[in-house]
């Protein structure tokens, strides 16, 4: 059980590292739609409010 337990920290640790992030785009929403459909992928648009 002690040698399970190790084996998944050291994956979930190497998961961590191997992680990519996100290049966010800065620009307009125009701008991001040409700039997904050049490369055929999706636009992610995130936002928030205070209520």
């Amino acid at each position: 059980m002690k040698k399970l337990t190790i084996l998944f920290v050291v994956l979930v640790l190497a998961s961590v590292a191997f992680a990519q992030n996100p290049m966010w785009f800065k620009g307009t929403l125009d701008g991001a739609i040409a700039k997904a459909k050049v490369d055929h992928k999706l636009v992610l648009i995130d936002f928030y409010s205070y209520t």
